[in-house]
């Protein structure tokens, strides 16, 4: 659980699966928990037009602190400036699995601090061997863990649960919509089972109800 032990963490991902609005969440559950002094904000993302300004808006209202970082020396004086701090979040530009800048973004993070724990952000929406390929890219680095995004979304779990336990890859959070922190939960094995047998159950529902209304809508 990141919001009681605290330290450095970085989110990585492609784009599009919610790193910036999951820090968010992040950062505010924690300054609510142990204050807006005891947690800071970093972006690298620097590929983006406009990339800064939403976790700038996000940093603004909750009153955290919040640095830039196009390099790894940049992030390491971030790092350092911020060294009081009991949770440092950073957010890394959203890059595919294919995208050739990969390598540059994990050298960063690698070199930036020994102490960052990587998360991976996966969206719950992507297919399930689209996932598979993501987590074998950014195995590349040592991942500390993952965040399921956009469950709310989907009529299924059973693709991203496959693929995380396949690879053995921790969950601590579950994000299933666009609320800032509401929308954020611990991962907890019988809750993401319940949840997946709950989405079963609907989905069979719907399956057998379908031919009733079918005949109800040509009558």
């Amino acid at each position: 659980d990141i919001l009681t032990r605290g330290g450095t963490v970085a989110l990585l991902g492609p784009t599009g699966v919610g790193k910036t609005t999951t820090i968010a969440k992040l950062a505010a559950r924690f300054a609510v928990r142990h204050g807006t002094n005891r947690v800071a904000l970093v972006t690298t993302d620097n590929f983006r037009v406009g990339a800064h300004e939403q976790l700038n808006a996000y940093a603004k209202v909750l009153e955290i602190p919040i640095r830039v970082a196009a390099s790894a020396q940049e992030l390491n004086h971030a790092l350092n400036e911020f060294s009081t701090k009991k949770l440092i979040l950073i957010d890394t530009a959203g890059m595919g699995q294919r995208d050739l800048r990969l390598t540059e973004q994990f050298s960063m993070i690698k070199d930036g601090s020994p102490n960052i724990k990587p998360y991976l952000v996966l969206s719950a929406t992507t297919r399930e061997n689209g996932l598979d390929e993501v987590i074998r890219a950014f195995r590349q680095i040592n991942l500390a863990g993952s965040v399921i995004t956009k469950v709310v979304e989907i009529p299924s779990l059973g693709n991203v649960l496959n693929v995380v336990i396949r690879h053995m890859l921790p969950v601590a959070y579950i994000s299933n919509g666009q609320r800032v922190p509401e929308d954020l939960y611990v991962a907890r094995a019988h809750s993401l089972v319940s949840r997946s047998v709950s989405l079963i159950q609907q989905k069979g529902r719907v399956s057998e109800d379908r031919p009733l209304a079918i005949a109800a809508a040509s009558n």
